[in-house]
């Protein structure tokens, strides 16, 4: 099988190790920047690496875009003759409403199909050098199903063979649900940074321990990356920032009147549900 990933970042360049190491394909790489694809070559990222995006998913039986989500569509329609009959394309974006409207769009008269793929796994770090042959293992694949039932299960096999586990489910569907999971939690945790970080950094910095740096991991991602996100999946993330508002002005209340039981309570409530949600 013929592999193109455009984008070989720590997704990109993770899911070319992945696939070679594994023995699954044979993938021919896109980045940018020529010293990314000789880093590429050299790394045992890929077996080749082309110079524009349509060059390298010539020959691919799966494309995968592992690039910021607005970038995506553009993308697609930029390597749209270039698909051969058959290709399946997909993605790793962390929004999938937007991309799937946008990439049938580009698609359209194409050979090609387009099945939406979100990798629930990552890291804070960024660029071709943090990519790790095992980023996929054990990680949940979100695939948002197209009209072709066959396309669909060729993504599922394809994520299966580097060691993830799919869960199908419809893009909007999917778009609410990581709103509140994933998209909540980073911002949660930027504006977290941004109250504990004022005043000078050297008064506080001893004082930020194993719990500030758990809760606050997310926040060193990618600024480009996740306004991507945010601007792609704006509505759910409104809604879950209201909630959070809601529940943050109850906590605030219950400080102002010394409702100390409340708080107990909450904190017994928010324990239970962690242990519920994470098994």
């Amino acid at each position: 099988m013929n592999v193109a990933i455009i984008g070989l970042g720590l997704m990109g360049g993770s899911l070319g190790l992945a696939l070679r190491e594994r023995g699954v394909a044979r993938v021919t790489g896109y980045a940018r920047r020529p010293d990314a694809r000789h880093l590429a070559i050299d790394g045992g990222f890929a077996d080749a690496c082309a110079d524009s995006p349509s060059a390298a998913v010539a020959e691919a039986d799966i494309a995968v875009f592992c690039t910021p989500v607005l970038t995506i569509p553009a993308l697609i329609a930029e390597c749209g003759a270039s698909f051969r009959s058959g290709c399946t394309v997909t993605d790793v974006g962390s929004t999938k409403a937007d991309v799937q409207r946008e990439a049938a769009k580009a698609l359209a008269g194409s050979l090609a199909v387009f099945v939406g793929s979100h990798p629930m796994t990552g890291s804070e770090k960024n660029g071709l050098e943090a990519a790790r042959a095992d980023l996929y293992e054990g990680a949940i694949v979100a695939v948002t199903p197209g009209n072709d039932s066959a396309a669909t299960e060729r993504i599922c096999r394809f994520w299966q063979a580097v060691g993830a586990r799919t869960v199908r489910v419809e893009a909007a569907e999917h778009d609410a649900l990581v709103a509140r999971t994933s998209h909540l939690p980073h911002l949660v945790a930027a504006l977290l940074v941004s109250v504990a970080g004022r005043g000078p950094a050297p008064a506080t910095r001893p004082f930020c321990g194993p719990g500030f740096r758990d809760t606050t991991r997310v926040a060193a991602g990618s600024p480009e990356l996740w306004h991507d996100i945010v601007k792609t999946n704006r509505d759910a993330l409104l809604a879950e920032l209201k909630l959070f508002e809601a529940e943050l002005g109850a906590l605030t209340a219950m400080l102002e009147r010394d409702d100390y039981e409340g708080v107990r309570t909450l904190l017994a409530k928010g324990r239970a549900l962690r242990a519920r949600l994470l098994g």
